[in-house]
């Protein structure tokens, strides 16, 4: 097994194992939001890049969907078919959950798949490819990833990206309540390693599966779209909270960029 297929097998378990806490937290105000049929948990850069490249009657697809509440609220823009993707099927369950609320059980579908290994009939099938917030940090390969995503994109469409800034990924949370500091090199190419769990909703920490992620400098993210035939349209940083993680850096008198916003174009 190589390296990466060896992290991507081992993010997948954790995932997996986080999903139950991640559901017992959030999944039954979900329900409730997402009964309502107009309900949208996309962030307003987000929406702005949507309306750029123009939703209605579009074909979309989320990579990295989890519990499928960021494509349902793509579809409730007015998006036409809609394909989730996660290689967690834990997630997959409580997506499907959701869009039968939703009232997209028919037009919203999901599949479980390692990005890395997608199905070849999926290639050229989306106007428009939406990752949303924690995506690249779980790429061990990130010319690969690019190349899946541009793959799925049909020429002049769209991805529209959100994500924790790269610099964000040198900082730490203090144990004992104190100041997020950086104590990571921006340049660190080894993953971090963890066991105590992926539930950055209550901070439960538990005796979990390993999982890596990793850290991509923007010259490496630029670089990655470039050599697929990606053309960036618009970039965007925010330095407020957008991950749950180092929350507290917004209200920092040296706050460093925290979010980011890229929308790209496939020539």
């Amino acid at each position: 097994m190589s390296d990466r297929d060896h992290y991507v097998a081992a993010n997948r378990q954790a995932w997996n194992e986080a999903a139950p806490r991640h559901a017992a937290r959030n999944q039954a105000q979900l329900c409730r939001q997402f009964a309502d049929g107009n309900y949208s948990c996309l962030a307003e850069e987000v929406v702005a890049m949507l309306e750029r490249v123009g939703v209605t009657g579009k074909s979309a697809v989320q990579i990295a969907c989890n519990n499928g509440r960021d494509l349902l609220s793509l579809k409730n823009m007015g998006a036409g078919r809609c394909l989730g993707i996660d290689q967690a099927e834990a997630f997959l369950e409580q997506a499907r959950e959701l869009a039968e609320i939703a009232g997209h059980g028919d037009d919203v579908s999901f599949i479980e798949a390692d990005i890395y290994a997608l199905p070849a009939g999926l290639k050229r099938q989306f106007d428009i490819v939406m990752t949303t917030v924690g995506v690249l940090g779980w790429m061990p390969d990130l010319d690969g990833f690019f190349r899946a995503v541009s793959d799925l994109i049909v020429p002049g469409g769209h991805w529209v990206m959100e994500e924790m800034h790269p610099v964000l990924m040198m900082y730490e949370p203090d144990e004992n309540g104190g100041p997020s500091r950086p104590l990571h090199s921006y340049f660190q190419t080894e993953p971090f390693v963890e066991t105590t769990g992926l539930d950055y909703y209550g901070y439960e920490q538990y005796a979990s599966k390993p999982h890596y992620s990793f850290t991509h400098k923007m010259s490496d993210i630029v670089n990655a779209g470039a050599r697929v035939g990606l053309e960036l349209q618009y970039m965007h940083e925010v330095g407020r909270n957008i991950s749950n993680f180092c929350a507290d850096l917004e209200r920092a008198e040296a706050r460093p960029p925290m979010g980011l916003f890229m929308l790209w174009r496939k020539k």
